[in-house]
């Protein structure tokens, strides 16, 4: 399990002026996200504790590269049947009450995954699907698939095999196929004397648009598309180098729940992961809806186990999770120093309460127990309620390893996708909480961690030009110019704001005073509206601000901690000049 820090967004009403100030009545900041409290993860502490599930696989020897040639273009291309045995799956799946989508890309997956099984006997181990999946250009993970195979004579012909086998791949195909698989791909493979046929499926929780997979003139990978489900917030982050990570650009011009997200991968890797995630409404917990993985041109990308690059040189086996704790602390600083990062320190009290809450979580997310433990347990350690200072934001992370008690081996398999880089090696991180799993028969060590950044001081500078940056962008995307800053506005939202975070004013009161002054200033009817959020990221415009032909705006960013909250939030001014009332 992998989650992101959480992100609400509060939306205050829209205030106007006509050539007057609105006098908004006081109202008191509530948190912008309720996190479970101490108690809730007391009561989990009690519960009995069951032992984990664990899930034993196969370790890959060596590389995987793909056998065939990939799809020019990823996300959600068509497949066209264009044979009998294409034939007989369309008809297995037709079926189903609504058909899945067959896409190019999961049909390729399905002969990656039918290859290996004819080689090998036996599936992949979850990270080599994973990558199958994705070098095929599928965003779409394959979470099932039903198989038929054998020994088949060198001389059968491939209707011949149908002939035998279509009565038995049909009920296997139609036994696996459930609601909810809404991607799915097929290829029937042969190699030396046996035979495979694979209908592989996914949930898919986006529609994609076909895109390329190969950075463009601009060096960026493009995804578009659309979430089959209301979001908050859509977020994404690339790979870059051996143990860099970098947050993808979000195009403020789309609304939600369409998205589009511009990743910029080092021109110098062959390949690169990225995951793209959406927060619900209401939710606290990003979840990632879409593995990428970009490659270089006329290149294919080749696996070569966990981590690859990021693989730590030492071996650091341990033998208890205190020891597992000291040495992941010891090798992510040592991580961190390569690559000119500050070490992080380890929350202690925090630490001690994931530690307790392990086993549980554990045995939750291998769905031994009820599924909502995991959140809560989630959501109460990035709550952060025993780590001192003003908590920013956090991340987390949950990564299990059932390939023996090497700390440095695990450690190379958080830091193989951009979630697991975001929460260890993003450089202004200052504390990590280590809830450690070790487990005997199978021997793998498992641990969640959260991370932790926090404000110091009341600058927020580069968080306004962090936003007009991204106001630019989208409208260079809409072929509009750049927007007008509001003269002498910046000091004034400052001095409002100021008062807001020391806890002299509220959010309201303040954003009146600032569009009274605006209207004396500049004698025109002017708009704005305040948000209050845990993340920069969710901040929207409205399409009606966003498209304006002339936009003369300013942003205002400080951030205060209300009553109960366990993190401090943003609160975000924006401020505009109206012409649809005085025109240009």
């Amino acid at each position: 399990m992998k989650s992101r820090a959480p992100v609400q967004v509060v939306l205050g009403p829209l205030l106007a002026t006509s050539l007057a100030a609105c006098a908004s009545a006081p109202v008191a900041s509530k948190p912008a996200v309720e996190f479970p409290g101490q108690a809730a993860l007391r009561a989990i502490e009690a519960k009995p504790a069951a032992p984990p599930a664990i899930p034993q696989e196969r370790e890959v020897d060596g590389s995987w590269a793909p056998a065939g040639s990939l799809p020019e273009l990823a996300g959600d291309e068509p497949w066209q049947a264009a044979s009998a045995w294409d034939a007989v799956f369309s008809a297995a799946i037709g079926k189903a009450e609504r058909p899945p989508r067959v896409t190019r890309s999961m049909s390729c997956a399905a002969r990656e995954i039918g290859r290996f099984l004819l080689e090998h006997a036996e599936p992949p181990p979850e990270g080599l699907r994973r990558f199958m999946t994705a070098a095929c250009g599928s965003a779409t993970s394959v979470t099932s698939y039903a198989v038929h195979g054998g020994e088949v004579p060198e001389t059968a012909t491939d209707e011949q095999v149908l002939a035998r086998w279509e009565g038995e791949f049909r009920a296997r195909v139609e036994k696996r196929l459930r609601p909810g698989m809404d991607v799915a791909g097929f290829s029937f493979e042969r190699i030396a004397g046996r035979a495979v046929a694979l209908a592989a499926f996914g949930s898919a929780e986006a529609e994609i648009k076909p895109f390329s997979p190969v950075p463009d003139a601009r060096g960026e990978v493009v995804i578009e598309g659309r979430l089959t489900r209301p979001a908050d917030e859509v977020t994404a982050y690339v790979n870059r180098g051996r143990t860099g990570v970098a947050q993808c650009d979000v195009d403020m011009a789309v609304p939600r729940p369409g998205f589009r997200v511009i990743c910029h991968p080092d021109p110098r890797d062959r390949s690169a992961w990225i995951q793209v995630l959406y927060a619900p409404p209401k939710r606290v917990l990003s979840r990632p809806f879409a593995h990428v993985l970009a490659r270089r041109p006329g290149l294919a990308p080749v696996y070569q186990g966990e981590a690859d690059a990021a693989s730590p040189p030492i071996s650091r086996p341990v033998d208890s999770a205190a020891q597992f704790t000291r040495v992941v602390v010891d090798q992510l600083n040592a991580a961190r120093a390569q690559a000119g990062l500050r070490p992080v320190t380890l929350a202690a009290r925090e630490s001690a309460t994931a530690a307790r809450l392990a086993p549980r979580f554990f045995a939750a997310a291998f769905g031994e127990t009820e599924t909502p433990d995991a959140d809560l347990i989630t959501l109460g350690l990035l709550a952060g309620w025993e780590v001192d200072g003003t908590i920013r934001d956090g991340n987390f992370l949950s990564i299990y390893s059932p390939r023996g008690l090497d700390a440095a081996r695990w450690l190379s398999a958080a830091l193989e996708m951009p979630i697991g880089r975001a929460t260890l090696l993003t450089p202004d991180i200052e504390q990590v909480a280590i809830g450690p799993l070790v487990t005997r028969e199978p021997d793998g060590l498992g641990a969640m961690v959260t991370s932790y950044r926090f404000h110091h001081g009341s600058d927020h500078t580069a968080d306004v030009n962090l936003l007009l940056t991204r106001v630019i962008e989208a409208r260079r995307r809409m072929g509009l110019a750049p927007p007008k800053r509001l003269a002498s506005m910046p000091e004034v939202m400052k001095e409002e704001l100021g008062l807001v975070h020391a806890g002299e004013s509220d959010t309201g009161s303040a954003l009146d005073a600032v569009l009274e002054q605006a209207v004396h200033r500049f004698g025109r009817n002017m708009r704005g509206y305040v948000v209050e959020t845990t993340s920069l990221d969710a901040l929207e415009l409205p399409p009606e601000i966003l498209r304006q032909r002339a936009l003369h705006l300013d942003i205002g960013v400080t951030h205060h901690r209300p009553k109960g909250a366990a993190w401090a939030q943003y609160v975000i001014f924006i401020v505009y000049a109206d012409y649809s009332a005085n025109e240009v």
